[in-house]
């Protein structure tokens, strides 16, 4: 079993994640809400590596 860098983050460790949800403004409606950041990779749990 040889590391190869991970093929998702490219070595980084990190990723952009985005999540999208719906919320409710002070004038109660509800409006979809997308948040973005940057996480340690999904696929290879921060370590860059792919095993």
């Amino acid at each position: 079993m040889s590391d190869e860098t991970c093929p998702a983050c490219g070595g980084t460790g990190l990723t952009e994640h985005e999540q999208h949800t719906v919320e409710t403004d002070e004038n109660g409606r509800q409006k979809p809400v997308v948040r973005r950041w940057t996480g340690a990779c999904g696929t290879c749990s921060g370590t860059g590596q792919s095993h």
